[in-house]
């Protein structure tokens, strides 16, 4: 018998093309929260570490799914990085700023103050679940990071569709 994540990826694939399969396996895969993928070493090796200026970051994937959903639903965040501390077990702190923009003005705003930035390459998921009322449109999922040493700004966009 194969891997169950072996076997849930494939039906992923096959399922690309379906979006409502597609999301409901994507939320049976993942759980909210910090995975380790990759240690530090290994990260360090790939991106030449030792020539880079440290802390050296980087965003390997950023995305949201579904990004079509209607109000009263959820979605999710996924947001993945990598990152060669200049201490082999060192985090960089810093706060992490999660807003959802409509029209133009903030409906959610979130800060984290303690927010790590962790050595090696982290997975780090989120569901957002949208209130029965949202109106339809297009939305923006902005989040930032800011520290002494690294500081990020990202934004993607999706649609609420009327039911």
């Amino acid at each position: 018998m194969g891997h169950p994540k072996a076997i849930a990826l494939l039906a992923l694939l096959l399922l690309s093309g379906c979006a409502p399969l597609r999301w409901a396996l994507i939320e049976s895969l993942r759980e909210p929260g910090e995975t380790n993928r990759t240690f530090p070493e290994i990260v360090w090796e790939e991106y030449d570490c030792e020539r880079q200026h440290r802390p050296f970051f980087v965003i390997e994937e950023n995305e949201l799914a579904p990004r079509r959903t209607q109000p009263g639903r959820s979605f999710a965040h996924r947001l993945v990085y990598a990152m060669c501390p200049l201490e082999p077990t060192g985090v960089v702190p810093g706060q992490l700023h999660t807003r959802i923009r409509f029209k133009g003005r903030f409906l959610v705003q979130e800060t984290d103050a303690r927010f790590e930035l962790k050595p090696g390459r982290w997975v780090v998921d989120t569901y957002v679940d949208l209130p029965q009322d949202a109106e339809p449109g297009v939305y923006a999922y902005e989040i930032d990071f800011e520290s002494d040493s690294i500081a990020f700004d990202e934004h993607l966009t999706f649609l609420v569709e009327a039911r």
